[in-house]
This record gives structure tokens, sequence and C-alpha cells, in this order.
């Protein structure tokens, strides 16, 4: 890649990895609290911030989660005649991973401030444009995090059993799961993944 500037932007979304492996070192809750406050200035459309986080700092909470999802995975793997050492493989990881990050920050999303349409097709659009405030929120958030030298993973796992996350964690109503974010110092460099190419088109 040629660079025509550099910047310290520039070289934290360039050197931002997803980490799976996490340090024991812990993260106060202070520092996540305003890692979360200043992510929220993040762009949404109509400035609806649609977002809510669910931050777990308690291991038991961790687990009891991921146990639950990972339960959910094991029954549709199942189901679809996936091997039941695949199964074991599969679930074994996402539990591992999720119950040894210091903190896990579920995101949801709630309609709270969407602007309602009398047609459902507009407010079909809107809930669209709330999903892609989650992708804004995220990113502003893994970019604060790694300017501190701390980690993160992305998890879509919420979005397929999103009724076992409400349930697990006692989520009010109105609450729609949607990532999980795995958040630690980092146990090591993370992967580096070549980018696509053929996705830009300069006209």
């Amino acid at each position: 890649m040629t660079l025509i500037s550099t910047s310290p932007l520039l070289e934290l979304v360039l050197g931002r990895r997803s980490t799976r492996r996490f340090a024991t070192t812990p993260i106060g809750r202070d520092e996540v609290r305003e890692l979360l406050e200043q992510a929220s200035w993040a762009p949404s459309p109509h400035n609806a911030q649609p977002w809510r986080f669910t931050a777990l700092f308690e291991f038991e909470d961790r687990s009891r989660l991921a146990r639950a999802m990972a339960s959910q995975l094991a029954g549709e793997l199942a189901k679809e005649g996936t091997d039941s050492g695949v199964i074991e493989q599969q679930t074994r990881r996402s539990i591992a991973r999720i119950e040894s990050a210091p903190v896990a920050i579920l995101c949801s999303l709630h309609a709270d401030g969407l602007v309602r349409y009398g047609d459902g097709w507009r407010n079909d659009l809107e809930w669209a444009m709330a999903v892609q405030s989650v992708g804004a929120v995220l990113q502003t958030l893994f970019l604060l995090a790694a300017e501190r030298g701390i980690g993160t993973c992305w998890m879509a796992a919420p979005m397929y059993c999103p009724q076992v996350v409400r349930e697990t964690l006692s989520l009010p109503p109105g609450i729609e799961p949607q990532a999980l974010v795995l958040m630690g110092y980092p146990d090591g460099p993370g992967k580096i993944r070549d980018r696509r190419t053929g996705v830009i088109e300069l006209r």
C-alpha cells in the first residue's frame, strides 16, 4: 500500500488487530465506562444513538452467557447434522474465548430515538440505519481501545440467539442484542489478515 500521508489515527486504523488471546491483567470499570462514553460520540442517523452497552466484568456472568449461547449453537449444529466432534470443538473454543477475556461488552440496539413512520418500509430503513450505527460505534470503540494498548474482538454470536442473551442477562424490554465485544490487554500480537482487492471503484 502506498500512503499519501500518515498520522497517529492512520497508524491506529492500519495497526489495529482483533485480539483472541488476552493477558490476565484486569481493566478497571472506570476505564471501560470512559471508553464507552467516548465511543458514543460516533455518528448515527438522526443522532438517534440507538446503541446500548452491557459490560460484564464478573467471570460468572461471562461464563453463564458463553455457555448459554454455546448450548444454543450446539443444538442448531446438531439439527444440521454436524459431527459431534466438530460441535464440541466449536462450542468449547467459543466458551474459552469469552471466559478468558477480562471484560465482555454486549452491544445492543433499542428503538428509542428512531423516527417512526406510518408505513413499514421506512420503519425498516430506520432500523437498518440503526444497525449501521452499531458498526460506527464499535469501530470507534475499537480504535479508542487500541490507542490505550487494549485489545478487542468482535463476536456476532448474540445476533444468532437474541432471546437466549436477553434471558441470560435479564435485559430490559426492547433490547436487541447485536454484538459481543471481548476486551483486554493482548497476550501477544494479533494476526494480520490481507485486505480484499477490487472493492474500490473510482469514477
